[in-house]
């Protein structure tokens, strides 16, 4: 299951990474400001959210998706370690980025809650956009 969905994110196909997710599948972000929407519940809700515009990922090529995967106790829950090395597209300068942790419970096949800890400032450093990152969050007060 984290294997796909890791080549999902090396083969830039949404669709199948979102197709992991169960009918009443939990997808949260804790890393958010407050008063950002940080909790998506159910297939549709998190199928929006995954297929939303990322502007960082447009400007980068990711050319190898790892994995560093660490099992639960219980065999439902396991922590993944996700590590791309790629290439940003405008320079063509490669990059290795620990870009997420998430820590995901699956049943019956499906991921039921993902819990998605994004390495978002890492991310917009290596896109480049960090300072435009910086003043969108300083318009934010």
């Amino acid at each position: 299951m984290i294997e796909r969905l890791a080549n999902a994110m090396e083969t830039g196909r949404k669709d199948i990474f979102i197709a992991q997710f169960a009918e009443d599948a939990v997808y949260e972000t804790p890393f958010v400001l407050a008063g950002q929407q940080s909790r998506w519940e159910g297939f549709a809700a998190v199928s929006e959210h995954l297929n939303a515009d990322n502007p960082t990922r447009s400007l980068l090529a990711f050319d190898k998706v790892s994995v560093v995967i660490h099992l639960g106790a219980d065999g439902e829950e396991a922590t993944a370690q996700f590590l791309v090395d790629g290439r940003v597209l405008a320079t063509n300068e490669s990059f290795h980025l620990p870009s997420s942790i998430g820590i995901i419970r699956v049943r019956h096949g499906k991921i039921v809650h993902y819990t998605d800890y994004t390495n978002v400032l890492r991310g917009a450093q290596v896109a480049g956009v960090l300072k435009q990152f910086g003043a969108s969050l300083e318009a934010l007060g």
